[in-house]
């Protein structure tokens, strides 16, 4: 909803997948397609709920070709997601049964100028590459990396030994970097299903309490793609997509839309909270369903666009604003942010950058 005095002309909402089951069992080698946990799937429908309450009240949710747009990663856990926050405004269907091919196909039959876009969410695959090599030059990696492997180390061996067949795990090989391989760690301690954690071993459960203290994960994509380079190659194609959006509000053209949503994961979060200039991310946990909403305004009695972000409903300070009242910045400010910092570079450019090639155009 507008606060008083002001009008909103678009919301882009991107949003994290709902709570899912993990990718891999360590102990059994197996690796899972990850889907939404079906006892997690009524939080997702109702944040869905409370997004459109909070900004369409009285069924004014504008869902039809000339106002909605929504930008969907391929993959099972984030299809079902935009299908389950707007479940009231499509045809009742078996979605749990149905593979990724028919849910893809529901959204563009169901759904208007559904857009699946791999450019924008596949980066966490295309800049790995990128994000291994500064991140391993990187001394707040290398101390995060010692630190944690010194608390293990001195708290069990056995634990230590398990934490470094871990990272040894077959399944890695040739596979991801060792700052993800920490991550699918964490992720399989985690979210692994109920009835494999319930068996866990003594040293499984305190490494568990270690990495949970640590605050492992979170530091993780905090360090490795909070290096400005990688933030960059990483949400390139978001951030320019970002851009068309508002240009169009900004030069008000025919095919403007109110409403664009954007099904993803958290590293995409993240990068948008970097984005921004935010330096202080205490608040932000990248959890399941959580959301960033960057919200183009005006006031009354002033032809002046504006622009403020929200991430779940906390309005969100913005460090590169201009403007006294650091919950809202002129539109032009993110434009101008977006046209030095991101239209530069062509997609081939952030291509070769992100396989270690022409790094010195990479200014930053």
């Amino acid at each position: 909803m507008a606060t008083k005095g002001e009008e909103i002309l678009q919301i882009i909402n991107l949003f994290r997948h709902g709570k899912r089951n993990s990718f891999v069992d360590l102990e059994t080698d197996e690796y899972f397609s990850t889907d939404l946990c079906p006892e997690n799937i009524e939080t997702t429908i109702e944040k869905g709920r409370a997004f459109i309450n909070k900004y369409f009240p009285s069924n004014s949710f504008p869902f039809n070709s000339n106002d909605f747009k929504c930008v969907i990663s391929e993959s099972i856990r984030t299809i079902k997601t935009i299908i389950y926050r707007l479940i009231d405004f499509l045809p009742k269907e078996d979605f749990l049964s149905m593979d990724e091919t028919a849910l893809k196909n529901f959204t563009i039959k169901n759904m208007p100028n559904v857009v699946y876009d791999s450019k924008i969410f596949k980066s966490y695959e295309y800049t790995d590459e990128l994000a291994a090599k500064l991140s391993y030059e990187n001394e707040e990696y290398k101390k995060l990396k010692l630190d944690l492997e010194n608390l293990i180390k001195n708290k069990s061996e056995k634990v230590y030994q398990l934490y470094n067949k871990y990272l040894n795990n077959k399944f890695f090989k040739g596979k991801s970097y060792e700052f993800f391989v920490i991550s699918f760690i964490y992720d399989f301690l985690f979210y692994i299903a109920p009835e494999v954690q319930n068996k866990f071993t003594e040293e499984q459960k305190i490494m568990k309490e270690i990495l949970k203290n640590f605050d492992a994960n979170k530091k993780i994509i905090e360090i490795c793609f909070g290096i400005e380079k990688v933030n960059l190659c990483f949400s390139h194609q978001l951030i320019c997509s970002y851009y068309n959006e508002m240009d169009k509000i900004r030069k008000n053209k025919e095919d403007k839309k109110k409403i664009v949503m954007y099904s993803g994961h958290d590293l995409y979060l993240h990068c948008l909270i970097n984005f921004l200039e935010i330096k202080d991310k205490k608040n932000y946990e990248y959890s399941f369903d959580d959301e960033i909403n960057f919200i183009i305004f005006k006031k009354n009695g002033d032809e002046k666009l504006y622009f403020k972000a929200t991430y779940n409903d906390e309005i969100m300070d913005i460090p590169i604003s201009n403007l006294e009242n650091k919950k809202e910045c002129k539109l032009d400010t993110i434009m101008e942010k977006i046209e030095k910092k991101f239209l530069i570079y062509s997609y081939d450019d952030i291509m070769d950058f992100c396989k270690l090639k022409n790094l010195e155009k990479l200014k930053c």
